[in-house]
């Protein structure tokens, strides 16, 4: 690899965050194989216990995860009675995604593996409550700006 490359890797944010996920989540994964339970579906079973039941759209959204990718997961957590779609009494073309019993307990199991691999791997790094914060208000930013350039992109009616 030429320094030119490592030199840009080493400094370009997205790669960055991409490398520290990886390098944090890889024994997370494990855990996940052994659970029988895929990254994609994950996200969805995580993202319905913090928020509760959500549209397929809003679940593809929080999830960060494309709409075709959620419903296949969706169908795969269905069928293992995992998670529930009904129709939303607002507009009958919208299904409406929760969490079963067995569905719950499987993630709270879940997220209290992660929780725990999460601290024994941070376990030596200090204080990183002020890099959640600027994550987050990085976050909330760029999210600002590229709402901001949608709505410029928008005709006039």
């Amino acid at each position: 690899m030429s320094s030119r490359r490592a030199t840009f890797l080493g400094r370009y944010l997205p790669y960055l965050l991409r490398q520290a996920d990886q390098t944090l989540s890889a024994p997370f994964y494990t855990a996940l194989t052994r659970s029988g339970v895929a990254r994609s579906e994950w996200r969805v079973l995580a993202v319905l216990a913090d928020l509760g039941e959500l549209r397929v759209a809003e679940l593809a959204t929080a999830s960060l995860s494309p709409q075709p990718t959620v419903t296949h997961a969706l169908r795969r957590l269905e069928e293992r009675g995992l998670v529930t779609r009904t129709v939303s009494p607002e507009d009958r073309r919208q299904r409406v995604v929760a969490l079963t019993p067995e569905g719950s307990a499987l993630t709270e199991s879940l997220m209290d593996e992660a929780t725990r691999l999460e601290a024994e791997a941070l376990a030596g790094a200090g204080d990183l409550t002020e890099l959640v914060r600027r994550l987050r208000e990085v976050t909330a930013f760029l999210e600002s700006a590229a709402s901001a350039a949608a709505d410029d992109r928008t005709p006039a009616r």
